[in-house]
């Protein structure tokens, strides 16, 4: 099972709602996303739905175009992806080569409670789960490594490689590579911890 969260706010919770559609490949890039629409099949009020569309848009999933309104982003194309993922595993190998030593008995069980929360998602096969946990184990490990300087770019380039999460449907894959970067750490040898993020990150 996974942790007991703590109870989200209307705001929050058609955030991540949205969030998962998104992930989850509901929307193709280019489409119109009305207020009014979302409010209605989500049934809230339009408020949070405008809320939710400020924050997906400064995670970078959404665009506010000129006579159209809230659009949904397209996917990065190959080569700029290649950048994005080259970039995101140098903050997270920084982050290792600086923190590893530091990361505390509290930081590990931070990290070994997202990969359980990870196990579970892949047990319900839901792409956008799986995707929301494989982050998460991410940002505990960059959390428990102090990288905290970094977790705002490092959350934009991380929405960029979800909307084309490419991890869909080799969940048992996908719990061996994390399950490895977590032993690695455990044995505190940097250089298997960079190369077990090297095979994960793609």
């Amino acid at each position: 099972m996974g942790r007991r969260m703590q109870p989200q706010t209307v705001r929050e919770q058609v955030t991540r709602a949205l969030r998962d559609e998104l992930v989850a490949g509901n929307f193709e890039g280019g489409h119109v996303l009305r207020e009014v629409e979302l409010a209605q099949r989500l049934g809230v009020s339009r408020g949070p739905v405008r809320d939710a569309f400020l924050q997906l848009s400064h995670e970078g999933f959404l665009a506010y175009v000129a006579n159209r309104g809230v659009t949904v982003r397209h996917p990065p194309v190959k080569k700029n992806r290649d950048m994005i993922v080259s970039l995101r595993v140098q903050i997270e190998t920084f982050a290792v080569k600086s923190g590893l030593a530091d990361i505390t008995e509290e930081g590990y069980a931070g990290i070994e409670m997202a990969l359980r929360e990870l196990r579970f998602a892949c047990s319900n096969d839901s792409a956008a789960a799986v995707a929301r946990c494989d982050m998460a184990f991410h940002e505990a490990v960059l959390l428990a490594c102090g990288a905290e300087d970094f977790m705002e770019v490092w959350r934009q380039l991380c929405a960029k490689m979800l909307m084309a999460y490419s991890r869909l449907h080799d969940y048992g894959e996908v719990l061996e590579e994390h399950q490895h970067i977590l032993d690695a750490l455990r044995s505190h040898d940097k250089q298997a911890v960079i190369a077990a993020l090297k095979e994960n990150i793609r």
